[in-house]
């Protein structure tokens, strides 16, 4: 499946010109474009009313892995750097995080793109990654058919194992979603697949698609 790597980048506004930041990541993807191995770019804003250090998120897609590290140690992204260090970007944005994923799937009930984007970051314990991914599918076939939720795409971390590790859960709604993760814990009849030895919330973020690039 195409654009399965993803590059999470957080950042926030040092001075609270988001048009000018928004101006800025133009003109950053831009350069970045470049790197023929880097697909697609879509930006995201958090809500006002949700705490969280990141004002944005950016979601960088990528074929696989060896094209993530073709981009990584490349000429481009040396080069975004370079215009990040020198010009307005120096003062303007902070990078608070970096982050990369794997997308394991994705599953939608509408074709237009969904008003709200709510982000959830999960730390699972110990399960056989096929039955746990099965046990979360399930439970997110029940917050989409209720229609709480509209989309969901579930990233993976790289290191995680049967063992346990981190997972996003990438959430799209009409709505602000009131109970963001509490669908997780409520009792189904039946349990499909084997729920992992623990689930722990880690953070919470919500916003709003405002700018996509694609080639």
């Amino acid at each position: 499946m195409a654009h399965t790597y993803l590059n999470l980048v957080f950042s926030r506004s040092c001075d609270g010109d988001h048009s000018t930041l928004q101006r800025w990541y133009n003109d950053h993807i831009g350069i970045l474009w470049q790197c023929d191995s880097l697909q697609r770019a879509t930006l995201y804003r958090r809500d006002a009313d949700v705490a969280h250090e990141a004002d944005y998120i950016c979601c960088y897609a990528f074929p696989d892995e060896a094209g993530f590290l073709n981009y990584e140690h490349g000429d481009a992204r040396e080069a975004a750097r370079l215009v990040i260090v020198n010009g307005w970007g120096k003062d303007g944005i902070a990078i608070t995080a970096r982050r990369q994923f794997v997308r394991v799937w994705s599953q939608s009930r509408r074709t237009a793109p969904p008003a709200m984007q709510t982000v959830l970051a999960l730390k699972l314990g110990a399960g056989p990654w096929p039955e746990v991914s099965r046990w979360l599918l399930d439970r997110l076939h029940g917050l989409l058919a209720r229609g709480a939720a509209t989309s969901a795409t579930l990233m993976r971390a790289p290191d995680a194992s049967d063992a346990g590790g981190e997972c996003l859960l990438w959430l799209g709604s009409d709505a602000p979603l009131d109970d963001a993760d509490g669908w997780l814990h409520q009792p189904l009849p039946g349990v499909w697949g084997q729920p992992p030895a623990s689930v722990a919330t880690l953070w919470r973020w919500r916003g709003q698609q405002v700018i996509d690039w694609q080639r």
